[in-house]
């Protein structure tokens, strides 16, 4: 088979070779240098990633020649099978010639004007609709502002932006293979094809399949028959290339409850390891995605709500409201609960109150938070936020939140101080260990739902109201603090 679907056995140096080994820095013989390095990784002889690389250069040139003289510089994806990343600014060439542009090039991964109002919909809806014709707009024009501003929210922006990323594939190979035309709808025996270049590249399984998903996806946004039309077919696919590669698991260990132990008995002065510290003690006792916790604001700490139900003993507990959770598709909220350690020292709630006061954050007197729960607050500043040096060296909290990605590096951070290995953590090790604790101490998986904020299993869970706020401590009283 050509180099342009499974890669060519490369037997000898060849003329036009060294610009391939230079690339993958082959340096020698004895297994230095990336080419080696790549072999070890992959499980594969420095030969055969000698060959890919062939077959990688020879694939975008190919496309090169099929988008036609006269376009803009090419920019390329670093995956497996090279990926046209500015292929919406080649709608001009001769390849898409015929082909619906609108639809196969559509990118709607950005955020919309809802989405970036968080919450605050209704100016966000004014502004749009003041914009949008106003009485003079017809129902045709109503209905492309639908699809505009709301329909994307079907998904969430970070998937969106994932499946953009494996549709630019899609479209990169349809243009390689002489095939944009039959990629949206697609057959059944183009996305066959697809899968088979996919699988000669070495592409990951993970990557397979997101390019399924959002094959499958694209099809369903417009109201176009999917290529995998059988209610398993996914699955078995999934299988199928399982039984062939395996499916190795790259292992994130959670964070074990003697780590929030040593983490809470910790008293750093720098405010950077004070944050660090307590941003992991919260994510894990509250069973928090990475990006939840990176979002909170100093509104979202409710202390005391649990007294609300009218039951004495609860003082000195807080409740984590989180606005918005995978699971909460219609943001009616979560919220993990903390209560009272027996140890004054390891008291999580107290060194919140703590945190704030010495990082300078407090509410709002205006906050809105508690009328308007659904909302992020436009006046508090985030719990954890990035911090900056100021005249004389001094290290002070900024109002900017911190990214999912530094939120995850501060948690990699803290348990490295912890005595762990850091390479074998990461944001989600929070989440892994407070759910893995809670199970550990037989906590009813309906009660450690309520504080992971995972989706109910059966329909009655809705209806369910806890009648004691003993029970939401459950989870929290499993780490023994």
């Amino acid at each position: 088979m050509s180099a342009y679907g499974h890669p060519p056995r490369a037997t000898a140096w060849r003329p036009g070779e060294a610009g391939a080994r230079a690339g993958l820095g082959a340096q020698d013989s004895g297994g230095s240098g990336a080419l080696a390095a790549a072999a070890r990784q992959l499980g594969m002889s420095e030969q055969d990633i000698f060959d890919l690389a062939l077959a990688r250069s020879a694939w975008r040139s190919m496309v090169a020649v099929r988008l036609g003289a006269g376009n803009a510089r090419l920019s390329w994806s670093k995956t497996p099978l090279p990926v046209l990343l500015n292929v919406t600014e080649l709608a001009h060439a001769s390849a898409f010639a015929g082909v619906d542009r609108g639809r196969i090039l559509l990118d709607d991964s950005e955020p919309t004007a809802l989405e970036r109002a968080d919450g605050n919909w209704g100016p966000a809806a004014r502004r749009l609709g003041a914009t949008g014709g106003g009485a003079g707009a017809t129902v045709t024009s109503l209905a492309a502002e639908f699809d505009r501003h709301l329909a994307p929210s079907i998904r969430q922006p970070r998937t969106r932006a994932d499946y953009w990323r494996a549709w630019r594939l899609v479209v990169t190979w349809g243009v390689a293979r002489k095939a944009l035309g039959s990629v949206l709808p697609m057959s059944l025996e183009t996305l066959k094809a697809l899968t088979w270049d996919l699988v000669c590249f070495a592409a990951p399984t993970s990557q397979v399949e997101l390019v399924w998903k959002a094959v499958q996806a694209r099809h369903r946004q417009f109201h176009l028959p999917p290529p995998m039309c059988e209610g398993n077919q996914f699955s078995s696919w999934a299988k199928m290339l399982g039984a062939i590669r395996g499916r190795p698991v790259a292992l994130k260990l959670p964070i074990q409850k003697a780590t929030v132990r040593w983490l809470l008995a910790w008293r750093p002065t720098a405010l950077a390891a004070h944050r660090a510290r307590l941003l992991t003690a919260v994510a894990t006792l509250g069973c928090l995605r990475v990006n939840e916790v990176a979002r909170l604001q100093v509104c979202d700490l409710w202390f005391d709500y649990l007294m609300a139900y009218g039951v004495p003993g609860f003082e000195g507990t807080c409740s984590v409201h989180i606005n918005r959770r995978k699971n909460d598709t219609q943001r009616k909220g979560h919220y993990p609960a903390f209560g009272r350690s027996r140890d004054p020292e390891l008291d999580v709630v107290a060194q919140l109150r703590h945190w704030m006061v010495f990082a300078g954050l407090e509410v709002h007197p205006d906050c809105a938070k508690r009328a308007r729960p659904a909302a992020a607050c436009e006046l508090c500043p985030p719990l954890f936020p990035l911090s900056r040096c100021v005249k004389g060296g001094v290290t002070v909290a900024t109002r900017q939140p911190c990214s999912r990605q530094k939120a995850s590096d501060w948690i990699r951070w803290a348990v490295k101080q912890a005595g762990g290995d850091s390479s074998r953590f990461s944001g989600i090790s929070a989440r892994k260990g407070g759910i893995s604790t809670a199970i550990e101490a037989r906590v009813d998986e309906t009660i450690l739902y309520l504080q992971s904020g995972h989706g109910a299993a059966l329909p009655a869970r809705a209806y369910m109201q806890i009648a004691s706020p003993a029970r939401f401590l459950e989870t929290f009283e499993a780490f023994g603090l």
